[in-house]
């Protein structure tokens, strides 16, 4: 099965403006699989896409469900704030309680994804093609921030902001806010 999933309308919380100080891209997101509509981007919700790229990143190796979330959504609407905690490798975002959410589930020893959307409807997707899918949009988000200014977290988002581009360095393989392949 062929999986469509890239972010939509990239843009800052205050719209086309470039804020420094703002760590978070809003959008919405397309995401398709086979021909199936699961988003067509058109919603204009302003969800968090960095934080939702992040989840995603997470999904290649692990799964996301009600029981065992990699977020509180896989495209949370807010990510007011971004936390280093101590023995942990993974930054903890939190937000608000909206959003959109598809559970991602590992089966068949690794060979496929399985996707579930919202209306219980389910898609089996080759492994491979869910990585591709997700490093695709993983890297227009990161793309979108190296077209950017550099991103001047306060004081008190700086740890958060670092914990956040270490976890995705470390699961992308290349560091955040990068233009894919330089």
């Amino acid at each position: 099965m062929s999986v469509h999933l890239i972010p939509v309308d990239l843009r800052w919380i205050k719209g086309r403006e470039d804020d420094p100080t703002d760590l978070c891209a809003h959008g919405d997101f397309e995401f398709r699989i086979d021909g199936d509509v699961l988003s067509d981007g058109s919603a204009d919700r302003g969800l968090t896409l960095s934080a939702a790229a992040l989840y995603l990143l997470r999904t290649l190796n692990r799964s996301h469900t009600q029981d065992e979330p990699v977020g509180d959504h896989l495209f949370p609407c807010c990510g007011h704030a971004m936390y280093e905690v101590p023995d942990r490798d993974d930054v903890v975002i939190c937000g608000c309680p909206n959003g959109e959410d598809f559970e991602v589930e590992h089966r068949e020893a690794g060979a496929s994804v399985f996707v579930r959307g919202p209306d219980g409807r389910e898609w089996s997707v080759n492994r491979d093609s869910w990585r591709d899918a997700v490093s695709t949009f993983a890297d227009a988000v990161s793309e979108f921030y190296a077209r950017s200014a550099p991103k001047r977290p306060t004081p008190d988002d700086a740890a958060g902001f670092r914990a956040f581009r270490d976890e995705w360095a470390r699961r992308r393989g290349r560091p955040f806010g990068r233009i894919s392949g330089k």
